[in-house]
């Protein structure tokens, strides 16, 4: 099962999550006009063909428009997934003047992400702050008709997917649970039944709402306790309507209100954490690992074992588009400031990748946004166990490095034993950055012969399974794993921790793109 789980994790982690969004928001448009003209869905084909065009064109037409006025590029993709949500949550109509205003909502949306930015990225939900902005006039209003039980089906799918592809499990259930715990008790403390409260669950816009638009990542704070939080107040504040549906002139507590609130405690919690980059250099770490280095226009705050997601358009971009989420390999406050990313290289590579590795030194990127939870803990006399795979051994890299220096620094030395699985001898990228740690290391390589000489703390096997585990590491079950890999790497490397006793087990997964 754990393998299945893992090629299931790898098909999908080989789209990029922008990519799956529009993907399967695009699914659920084409199951709606297939399911309109069925008969079985309840609103017209023509509204729905006529607002999908508009929502969609507006859109995408504005974005082009407004990146033109700025001297920006058009963040092609993500006009798609806008006008697609407003597709989805507008009311469909053929009137003329209802078509005009989901074209002025989409403008607005649009308008948001060059316009409302802080630290260099937009920071509202787009397709939200449309529909309040224009909510706002009391000439239109939002309808969120995709929460019907007609489509839950494939709604329920696609939210699984897209929010298994950006790991926002945790997050999102929480949302979706205490959502509709308190709008069922809210229904029921104002005197309905709690039968008939259920009933009406699918028709909410609580599940389209937690799987599309809070998932968002450019507006999401980078730590796991901050998109809880911001989870549980959105679930609050959309239970309000149920509880309370007051109102103040033409502003009224709606779903894509009670969003925005969420995302504006994401921006009082956390400063956003984008800024421009410069590639400075670049280094070969193996035959086919390159690692990179920008220069920040100002300090990009990250902890080890973060990323940052990366942007560099470039012309010619392939379906995985121009962002790339690339975990962090400098140290926190590195001296010479620069933040350090490393891919692997190999045919047939990516646009993204073909245009990096062309990239000059001085020439500019963006990092849009940095974050993630794959952090040590706190507590340094914790035991730990770190296993990567591959290119996956960036992220402890990033932390052993911060932790020598901090050990050096007076903290107490952490009990840390490295799992690291290389193709062959000459794909062990920071093999000398690791041996400058001091860290005991578990180097499992298929043929060791062309292996250089290596420090006595390190220990050689050339497979990775409980034999080789038990000889290095007799302790294992004792200790906390980090595992760092490919998916398929993950789910095989947890099935061998479970049967060695492992039970603490963390994950960082990456599909490769």
């Amino acid at each position: 099962m754990r393998r299945l789980i893992g090629r299931v994790d790898g098909a999908i982690g080989r789209v990029p999550m922008l990519r799956l969004v529009l993907v399967w928001l695009a699914v659920l448009a084409v199951a709606a006009l297939v399911l309109s003209l069925a008969g079985v869905l309840r609103l017209p084909f023509p509204a729905l063909l006529a607002t999908l065009v508009v929502a969609v064109g507006a859109s995408v037409l504005t974005d082009r428009v407004l990146a033109a006025l700025v001297r920006a590029r058009p963040v092609g993709e993500s006009a798609l997934v806008t006008g697609l949500i407003l597709f989805l949550v507008v009311f469909p109509s053929t009137a003329p003047t209802a078509l005009l205003l989901t074209a002025a909502t989409a403008l607005v949306a649009n308008a948001s992400k060059y316009l409302l930015r802080v630290g260099g990225r937009h920071v509202l939900n787009p397709a939200a702050t449309g529909l309040v902005v224009l909510g706002l006039t009391g000439l239109t209003g939002s309808a969120w008709w995709v929460a019907t039980p007609v489509l839950l089906p494939v709604l329920v799918v696609a939210v699984v997917l897209v929010v298994a592809r950006m790991r926002l499990a945790g997050p999102v259930l929480l949302l979706v649970v205490l959502g509709a715990a308190l709008q069922v008790g809210a229904v029921v403390a104002t005197g309905g039944s709690a039968a008939s409260a259920l009933a009406l669950l699918p028709s909410t816009p609580l599940l389209f709402l937690a799987g599309f638009m809070f998932t968002e990542p450019i507006t999401l704070p980078p730590r796991a306790g901050q998109r809880y939080a911001e989870a549980a107040l959105v679930a609050v504040l959309l239970a309000v309507p149920y509880a309370a549906p007051v109102s103040v002139l033409t502003l009224r507590p709606t779903p894509e209100l009670a969003l925005l609130l969420g995302n504006a405690l994401a921006v009082l919690v956390v400063r956003p954490m984008g800024a421009g980059l410069r590639l400075v250099g670049s280094r070969a770490l193996t035959p086919t690992a390159v690692e990179y280095a920008f220069r920040p226009d100002r300090p990009l705050r990250h902890r080890a074992g973060q990323y940052v997601e990366l942007h560099l358009p470039h012309r010619a971009a392939d379906r995985r588009g121009s962002r790339r989420s690339l975990t962090i390999a400098s140290a926190p406050e590195e001296a010479d400031g620069t933040v350090r990313v490393a891919v692997r290289l190999r045919d047939p590579a990516s646009s993204f990748k073909r245009a990096l590795d062309a990239l000059p030194v001085g020439a500019p990127a963006r990092a849009v946004t940095v974050t993630g939870g794959f952090t040590l803990p706190a507590d340094r006399t914790a035991p730990l166990l770190l296993v990567a795979s591959g290119i996956g051994i960036t992220p402890f890299v990033s932390q052993l490095r911060q932790d020598a220096a901090e050990a050096a620094a007076g903290a107490t030395p952490r009990d840390v034993v490295l799992v690291d699985r290389v193709p062959s001898a000459d794909e062990v990228p920071y093999r000398d950055e690791l041996a400058g740690t001091g860290v005991r290391v578990l180097l499992v390589c298929p043929d060791p012969s062309g292996l250089p000489p290596l420090p006595e703390h390190w220990h050689v096997a050339t497979a990775f399974d409980e034999a080789a585990l038990a000889a290095v590491v007799p302790d294992a079950r004792r200790r906390t794993a980090y595992l760092s890999g490919s998916p398929a790497f993950i789910a095989s490397a947890r099935a061998l921790l479970a049967g060695a006793g492992v039970r603490r087990v963390r994950t960082d997964a990456f599909a490769g793109y």
